[in-house]
């Protein structure tokens, strides 16, 4: 991920897209409130920037708690962030989306890949990003995993879910990357490892607490990944050895290379298999995504 590339600009329909809002709501929240912004082109047409699209889906997540946006529209980011840093109140009924889950893992079954995108692109665009990756996305894969061991799935199929997964993040991933201005991870798997979702989802996370991920993906060499990460100046590099334990020791030759001043978290199956006695003392073992999540949190605060 290019930080340094000029920002991206939206379109109105793109935006909509993805924060969940409607056009009319958009013209509606910026002609009463001025919530945002947006630059128009010689014909008009408004252009948003990336920071517009963040504010507008942590506001949107706001209205869904019950905040009226006349109050909203006055408050800056950190207000708006304490707001949803809060306990939501309880809903009766089920969870919006509660079954995007089933449906998608219906449209792989039926060789939807179409729907299967567009499923996901509306939970990230209508959910908080934590929620989208802690109740959707880690039981969907692990659903996924264990249907594909009963027969159930085939490879095409798991494949069909796991594209339209990387496209999603990807894309999501890249737009909160390019307003960040927390500490700076890098995310990737070792050589020899190419499952990579879990990592990517790891980066979400990360990157919805205002991290600045540079998601290098699956497969790395550790001598190239210890010169990026020293070179971009990160403050912690997040390996993920989910089904290769000949990976493991890379770990130790990974750790020559960086400087004292980076930090090394290492999550997944083999990791935990392993056992904190036959891994090097300074690594900081992750044993799933809640424990990851909360990891960041703190580093966010120091």
């Amino acid at each position: 991920m290019n930080l340094s590339a000029s920002p991206a600009m939206y379109s109105i329909k793109a935006v909509s897209h993805a924060t969940g809002l409607s056009i009319e709501t958009l013209r509606a929240w910026e002609r009463r409130y001025g919530i945002v912004e947006p630059t128009r082109d010689g014909n008009g047409r408004r252009a948003y920037r990336p920071e517009d699209v963040i504010r507008l889906r942590k506001l949107r997540e706001a209205t869904e708690r019950g905040h009226p946006i006349s109050r909203l529209a006055r408050l800056g980011s950190s207000d708006i962030e304490r707001l949803l840093g809060q306990p939501a109140p309880r809903q009766a009924g089920p969870a919006p989306l509660a079954n995007i889950a089933a449906q998608i893992l219906e449209a792989a079954s039926d060789y939807r890949p179409a729907d299967c995108d567009r499923l996901l692109a509306t939970a990230l665009a209508l959910l908080p990003l934590s929620q989208v990756v802690h109740e959707i996305l880690s039981p969907l894969m692990r659903e996924i995993g264990e249907r594909w061991h009963r027969g159930e799935l085939s490879i095409a199929q798991e494949r069909m879910v796991s594209m339209a997964l990387r496209k999603q993040l990807s894309s999501v991933l890249d737009t909160y990357g390019r307003i960040a201005t927390g500490p700076v991870m890098v995310f990737a798997t070792p050589s020899g490892e190419r499952h990579e979702l879990g990592i990517l989802m790891g980066a979400l996370l990360a990157s919805a607490r205002n991290a600045r991920c540079h998601y290098l993906g699956s497969d790395l060499p550790v001598a190239d990944l210890a010169t990026y990460a020293t070179r971009v100046q990160a403050r912690v590099v997040v390996l993920s050895v989910l089904t290769q334990a000949a990976s493991l020791p890379q770990l130790a030759e990974l750790a020559q290379f960086l400087p004292e001043s980076i930090e090394l978290w290492v999550g997944g199956g083999v990791v935990e298999r392993a056992g904190r006695e036959t891994l090097p003392a300074w690594l900081k073992l992750l044993p799933d995504l809640a424990s990851f999540d909360q990891e960041v949190a703190l580093l966010a605060s120091r």
